[in-house]
């Protein structure tokens, strides 16, 4: 049946694999990410014959800015243009969510794998993930830019301390008998924080305050109020630092010397992203000041933690897309 050949930009080796044994996962671990993408197209009776494919990114891995959804909706996009079909972007997204879950054991949500399938250049992605339906926010003001600083703290989500906060939340949920933490309130909360205990209250109040800050930022975005989408992103971070507690010390450190550099006022808010437990934090700077803050940022983070680290300046950009084909 022929050979697929997976090689990646990092020095790696060529890696040759029979097609029949590229449906299951494997070695080496990322891979994975390859097969998975093969196997959810197989199951949809879209066959992909030997293919040799060379990957290249320079997004951040373990950064916390969605590198392996980048590299399933990347993938997927190419094989199946190579196959000669059509996906829609969604079934994009579900895809590379089957394969965190099917072959990385990663029990993830759909948010990252939506919005690089179905991103647009100068516009913010609010999803429902329940529906998946979804609305572009304009996100183009060309005096605001978006700066993410690496924490150098690597994460891994596959170690199951994601897995652990998702079914506290699904705990929670089944004690105030919500079919999920979306249709719950935070009164309906407070009525069940006895018997919820301290961190599964915890973990909820977080679910229940990221929706409606979620919110909040959408329409401060949509007003162009870039004072109230930072005073979203702060109050985001620190519930994702005390009470999701998927945050740490380095990332703590880099958001909070968004308040104290002496650029401090042209942040407008900065948060960590990602699933957590280090990575980067994203932050709304003035673009005439973006460079002075970070290099301010950089030199005082090496100061406090002895890490020398880097950073990006960037915009909302286009998901996955096919450049040209032979």
């Amino acid at each position: 049946m022929g050979k697929h050949r997976f090689c990646g930009s990092l020095g790696d080796q060529i890696h040759e694999i029979a097609v029949e044994d590229a449906l299951v996962p494997g070695e080496p671990f990322w891979s994975n990410y390859v097969r998975g993408v093969l196997a959810n197209l197989h199951r949809r009776g879209i066959e992909i014959g030997p293919v040799d494919m060379l990957i290249d990114s320079n997004v951040p891995r373990g950064g916390g800015l969605s590198s392996s959804a980048a590299l399933e909706v990347a993938v997927c996009t190419a094989l199946a243009a190579f196959a000669g079909v059509e996906i829609d972007p969604k079934e994009v997204a579900l895809i590379g969510q089957a394969v965190e879950h099917e072959f990385v054991n990663v029990p993830c949500g759909i948010m990252d794998q939506f919005i690089s399938a179905n991103g647009k250049k100068g516009m913010a992605l609010k999803l429902d993930c329940a529906t998946l339906e979804y609305e572009l926010v304009p996100m183009n003001n060309e005096s605001v830019s978006v700066l993410v600083l690496d924490s150098a703290v690597k994460h891994s989500l596959a170690d199951g301390a994601y897995g652990q906060r998702r079914k506290q939340c699904e705990e929670a949920s089944s004690i105030m008998g919500v079919p999920s933490l979306r249709e719950a309130t935070l009164e309906l909360l407070e009525s069940f924080r006895e018997q919820l205990g301290d961190v599964r209250y915890r973990r909820a109040r977080h679910v229940i305050g990221e929706n409606a800050r979620v919110n909040a930022f959408a329409n401060a975005l949509a007003r162009g109020d870039w004072d109230e989408a930072g005073v979203a992103m702060r109050g985001s971070h620190a519930s994702l630092r005390d009470d999701y507690e998927v945050s740490c010390a380095e990332v703590d450190t880099l958001v909070s010397l968004c308040d104290r550099i002496p650029s401090a006022s042209s942040i407008y808010g900065a948060r960590m992203t990602g699933g957590g437990f280090g990575g980067c934090i994203v932050a709304l700077v003035k673009t005439e000041d973006v460079e002075k803050v970070a290099q301010e940022l950089l030199d005082s983070y090496c100061q406090e933690t002895g890490i020398e680290t880097t950073y990006l300046v960037t915009r909302a950009g286009e998901g996955a897309r096919i450049l040209y084909q032979a």
